[in-house]
Order: structure tokens, then C-alpha cells, then sequence
């Protein structure tokens, strides 16, 4: 009966296999690139998690690190008030130390300044107390008269030297 029944059934359609293979090929083909970027994707959560969780570590340690600091200094005031009023008095003592090496600088200064006027004056002084020599034109002898920069008087021929001032 197999054999008759092969003979007068309409013979079954033959599957194609090409589009379905093609599919197959295409999945196998992409399946790297896929697990690779898949990879990437984790690992990048991964690094936002460890970069969150550093973060908060380090503002944890940074907040112990204050409320150490915040302790000390609450024991230093309450530790031991002597010790305190002393580092005050200290500090005051350094600020009047500052002001006082900036006064004496000022003051240097302004020694150095006064100096250097004094000096210039007593230069202009001596320039102009300097007495310069002239002839006097009275006939035959000739000797030095003073001048003076101050002065105007230029002796004639027919003056003496008593009539000079």
C-alpha cells in the first residue's frame, strides 16, 4: 500500500530552503559584532557605577575628614581655655610686631627721603654761595671782585672798591 500510495498522492510541495538560510546566515554573520557591542554596553554601566560609588566615597571620607577637623578644634577650645587665651594674646602680639616693622619701614623711608632733600638743598646751596671772580677795570691794577649770583651791581670804571657793598 505504500507503494500505491505514493503513486496517487499528489506529490507535496518542495520547501525551499533560500530565504530561511539566508536569515540563518545573516543572524550567525552578526552575532560578534553584536556580542561586542553588547560587552561595551555593560561595561560602560559598570564604570558609571564604580565612578558613582568612588564619588561617594570620596565625599564620605571628605565629610569624616571635616567632622575630625570640626572635633579637634572643639577639644582644643574646650580642652583647655589657658592655652587658648595664650595663643590669642599670641597671635595679637605678632599682628603689633607686623605693624610696627611697617611703621619703622615707612619711616626709614621717609628718613631716606628727607635725606636725599637735605642733600639736594645743601648742593644748591653751595652752587650758589660759590663765589665767582671778576676784574674790575679801574685803570691800571687789576684784582678780584666777588660776585654773587643774588647780585646785580657790576662795578663801573669810575668806582672804588669801598663803594661796593
Amino acid at each position: 500500500m505504500t507503494a500505491a500510495k505514493i503513486l496517487f498522492t499528489d506529490q507535496s510541495k518542495k520547501k525551499k530552503f533560500g530565504l530561511d538560510f539566508h536569515l540563518v546566515q545573516l543572524f550567525f554573520v552578526c552575532l560578534p559584532s553584536l556580542a561586542v557591542y553588547l560587552v561595551a554596553q555593560y561595561a560602560r554601566s559598570e564604570m558609571k557605577k564604580m565612578d558613582a560609588e568612588l564619588e561617594l566615597k570620596k565625599q564620605a571620607e571628605f565629610e569624616a575628614q571635616a567632622k575630625e577637623m570640626e572635633l579637634k578644634k572643639a577639644k582644643e577650645r574646650a580642652a583647655d581655655p589657658v592655652l587658648r587665651e595664650v595663643k590669642e594674646r599670641l597671635n595679637k602680639l605678632e599682628e603689633t610686631v607686623k605693624e610696627i616693622v611697617i611703621e619703622s619701614k615707612k619711616q626709614s623711608n621717609d628718613a631716606q627721603i628727607e635725606a636725599s632733600k637735605i642733600e639736594e638743598r645743601g648742593l644748591e646751596a653751595s652752587k650758589s654761595s660759590k663765589v665767582t671772580t671778576g676784574t674790575s677795570t679801574e685803570g691800571k691794577t687789576s684784582e678780584p671782585v666777588p660776585i654773587t649770583p643774588g647780585s646785580q651791581h657790576k662795578p663801573n670804571s669810575g668806582e672804588s672798591k669801598k663803594d661796593l657793598p
